[in-house]
C-alpha cells in the first residue's frame, strides 16, 4: 500500500469517528468533497461513513446524524442520489446492492453483488434506524419513520412506516 494512500484513509477513519460538532462536520464535508460524484454543503455527525463515494451524490443542506452508513458498490451502475435539505436519523443504512438467492449452492458471501440505484429526493426526513434497499425511490418531502425497512418506491409527500415500508398516508407533510 502506498504510503500517500494509508495516510488518506487514515485521516477519513479519524474524522469520521470525530465527535459530531461543527469542526468534525466540516472535515468530513471537505473530505468527501473531491470525493463524492456530486456534493453540497452538509451537516454530518460522528460515524458517518460513505463506501464508494465516487457513486454518491448529496444535495445542499442535508443533515446526518450519528453512524449514517451509505453503501453502493464499485462494480455495475449502483448509484445513490439524495436530494436538497435532507434529515438522516441516527443509524440509517442505505444500500444499493443485494445479493442473488436463485443459487443456494453457493455460500452467500461468494455471490455476486446485484447492483441498484436509489434516490430520495428533496426535502425527505428519513428517521432513525432506517434501512433502504436498491432500487428504491424516495419521492419528495416524504417521511420515513423511525425502524423501517423501505423496499419499494414511495410516492412524494407521503409518510411511510414499518417493516416492510409503505405508503401509509399521502399529504404533503
Amino acid at each position: 500500500m502506498k504510503p500517500v494512500l494509508f495516510l488518506d484513509e487514515l485521516y477519513g477513519h479519524l474524522i469520521m469517528a470525530g465527535p459530531s460538532n461543527a469542526f468534525f462536520s466540516s472535515l468530513r464535508n471537505h473530505y468527501y468533497k473531491n470525493r463524492l460524484k456530486k456534493t453540497g454543503n452538509f451537516f454530518s455527525s460522528s460515524g458517518f461513513f460513505i463506501l464508494t463515494p465516487d457513486k454518491v451524490s448529496i444535495g445542499e443542506n442535508c443533515f446526518f446524524n450519528r453512524n449514517v452508513l451509505i453503501a453502493a458498490i464499485p462494480e455495475g451502475p449502483s448509484e445513490i442520489i439524495i436530494g436538497d435539505n435532507c434529515i438522516f436519523g441516527p443509524n440509517v443504512v442505505i444500500t444499493a446492492s443485494d445479493h442473488p438467492l436463485d443459487d443456494l449452492t453457493k455460500p452467500m458471501r461468494m455471490n455476486d453483488s446485484i447492483p441498484g440505484r436509489i434516490l430520495i429526493e428533496s426535502g425527505c426526513w428519513i428517521g432513525a434506524n432506517v434501512t433502504i434497499t436498491k432500487d428504491v425511490k424516495i419521492g419528495k418531502e416524504s417521511v420515513i419513520g423511525a425502524g423501517s425497512v423501505v423496499t419499494h418506491d414511495i410516492p412524494e409527500f407521503s409518510i411511510a412506516a414499518g417493516v416492510i415500508g409503505r405508503a401509509s398516508c399521502r399529504e404533503r407533510v
